[in-house]
């Protein structure tokens, strides 16, 4: 996800270049820039294509875009199948996605096992039936891992909700902030109800109050 990240940011700063450049700039290092754009566009294409999860009696093997993980069944604490956070703000995203929490409680993604491109249902019980034997008997969870995974999934859960509270109070914040235009009021709070505050200060705490109570109870109901 990193190497996906660091890709965009560097094409979309290379495209700026080629697009709102100095006037000094000249054209041979604007081409420059614009192949290497195109270059790093077409190689994040192919490596895409590329990413792969394969199992067999020893480990999962996940291709990434960057990186080639081998996953030992003794060292997975889990497989889960998740719900995509993203999906509903990217048309033909996958609904769900299927991640396996290594022996440290770090999150992989299995490439390719989403409800997109398989039965996620009879993909998971597959491999959960293959964990749950090539783990080995004396196989135990990690107290430690377990705790880096429920923190790790609260914080995302909170940066979710944070996100969807801002778009529910969108509307409201627009009409707190027109209130001062057809109604009288203090002028305190007319100072307060300024554009500057209610459409930045107020996403921002909204955000906050979400996340943190999102976080909260996720810790608490683990």
């Amino acid at each position: 996800m990193r190497a996906l990240l660091w890709a965009i940011a560097l094409s979309t700063a290379g495209m700026l270049v080629v697009v709102l450049p100095p006037d000094e700039l000249p054209a041979s290092f604007k081409f420059s820039v614009l192949i290497a754009g195109m270059g790093l566009m077409g190689w994040l294409f192919y490596a895409t294509l590329r990413c792969s999860t394969a199992a067999d009696i020893k480990a999962i093997h996940v291709r990434g875009i960057a990186r080639w993980r081998r996953l030992a069944w003794e060292d997975i604490q889990d497989i889960r199948a998740e719900a995509n956070p993203g999906a509903g703000m990217q048309s033909g995203a996958p609904g769900v996605l299927v991640y396996a929490y290594d022996r440290d409680g770090r999150k992989v993604l299995l490439p390719f096992l989403d409800d997109q491109h398989v039965n996620v249902e009879r993909e998971l019980g597959v491999l959960l039936g293959a964990w749950e034997e090539l783990r080995g008997e004396d196989w135990a969870p990690s107290p430690e891992a377990a705790v880096v995974i429920d923190r790790r999934n609260a914080r995302q859960r909170a940066v979710w909700a944070g996100l969807s509270a801002v778009m529910i109070a969108f509307i409201p914040l627009v009409v707190l902030m027109l209130l001062p235009l057809f109604m009288d009021m203090p002028g305190w709070l007319e100072s307060v109800l300024v554009p500057f505050n209610v459409m930045l200060l107020g996403p921002l705490l909204v955000f906050t109050l979400a996340a943190v109570n999102s976080y909260r109870r996720s810790l608490n109901s683990g």
